[in-house]
């Protein structure tokens, strides 16, 4: 049962919080969809080096197709705008993630570590991952002036 909430839960609160507030988030589904394909090779690297594992593949496909987009979209959509802020808010999300993953790991099937990976590993994984997806943000927006 627990599996199944970890597994589903998340999924179901991602589609929830998408359809509350759908108003504005148009201008991050390019930053979603990128950051789909960034953990789907992420998660295809790790996974070919036998760093983790989804004992389900559904689950797989979950996280890096549902969750991490609009995780991705929020995040950028509701970050703040000064450099500290941003450190702040990257470091609250990481951290909150990294606390899901582990608890996630440690307590059901939904995830398994090997071969040294830890929780640490995910906190910098997690912790990189939204300034990549900030800055394709960024960088996708761009107004090219004459």
């Amino acid at each position: 049962m627990l599996t199944s909430i970890f597994t589903y839960g998340p999924l179901a609160a991602a589609v929830l919080a998408l359809a509350i507030n759908w108003r504005g988030m148009k201008k991050y589904i390019p930053a979603g969809l990128f950051a789909s394909l960034y953990a789907n090779i992420v998660c295809h690297v790790a996974m070919n080096f036998n760093l983790w594992t989804y004992p389900n593949k559904i689950e797989e496909a979950i996280v890096n197709c549902v969750i991490v987009p609009v995780l991705a979209m929020f995040w950028i959509r509701y970050r703040p705008n000064r450099f500290y802020g941003l450190l702040k808010w990257n470091l609250v999300w990481t951290g909150i993630l990294t606390g899901f993953e582990l608890y996630a790991e440690r307590f059901t099937g939904v995830i398994k570590y090997h071969n040294g990976y830890d929780w640490y590993y995910s906190f910098i994984l997690w912790f990189v991952s939204f300034f990549v997806w900030y800055g394709f943000y960024i960088w996708f927006n761009v107004e090219e002036g004459i």
